[in-house]
């Protein structure tokens, strides 16, 4: 074999070598981002208004799948779940108001839990006022509508939009079951001016 037919052989195992580490390098990089959003970090995508004006419909999040697993959802935490049949097992954000226990009413607009005015910093303001929280549909086989006071049971979390009046939540098909719970909204990503970190 001649000098330069080796030179050629030696540098076509040179670039195959090549490509063969840059095809490992994206396959790793592939597979870690798949691990990253199957077990830590979610992108989601919010389809409705019925956060805003806290989160915006087509605004993109971060949802937080570890946190859950360490400590116990706190009410007023922004979360990520599977709706049921309700809401065609779509995946839904919304704000959690009523932990397993809490007593819910709505009183001249505003609602309580246990008794005490919720906070309402997050609702959304019309005329400088948050807006007024209405009860759901009156409906015998209905008690989580808070047509009357209503006790969340064990294991389950009670969601309200920030939109009060323009949010299908708990008012309408009821609290959510704990195993639904994907994890919680950490913070706005897209669009870029609106990147920020929720509460």
């Amino acid at each position: 074999m001649s000098e330069e037919t080796g030179r050629k052989s030696e540098g076509g195992a040179s670039r195959a070598r090549t490509l063969i580490e840059y095809a490992l390098t994206v396959a790793i990089a592939i597979a870690i981002a798949l691990a990253i959003q199957a077990y830590i970090v979610k992108p989601y995508r919010v389809p409705t208004p019925s956060m805003a004006n806290t989160v915006k419909a087509g605004d993109r999040v971060l949802i937080d799948r570890v946190l859950y697993g360490h400590r116990d959802i706190v009410r007023g935490e922004i979360v990520v779940f599977q709706g049921g049949e309700a809401v065609g097992d779509q995946v839904l954000l919304k704000r959690v108001v009523g932990l397993p226990g809490d007593t819910l009413a709505v009183e001249d607009g505003r609602l309580t839990v246990n008794g005490v005015p919720a906070e309402d910093g997050y609702v959304r303001r019309v005329d400088d006022a948050p807006e007024v929280t209405q009860p759901g549909p009156a409906a015998p086989d209905a008690p989580w509508s808070l047509q009357t006071p209503y006790v969340v049971p064990d294991g389950f979390y009670y969601v309200l939009g920030d939109n009060r009046t323009d949010s299908y939540d708990s008012r309408f098909w009821g609290p959510i079951p704990r195993t639904a719970i994907i994890g919680r909204a950490m913070a706005v990503y897209w669009p870029i001016p609106g990147i920020r970190t929720l509460e």
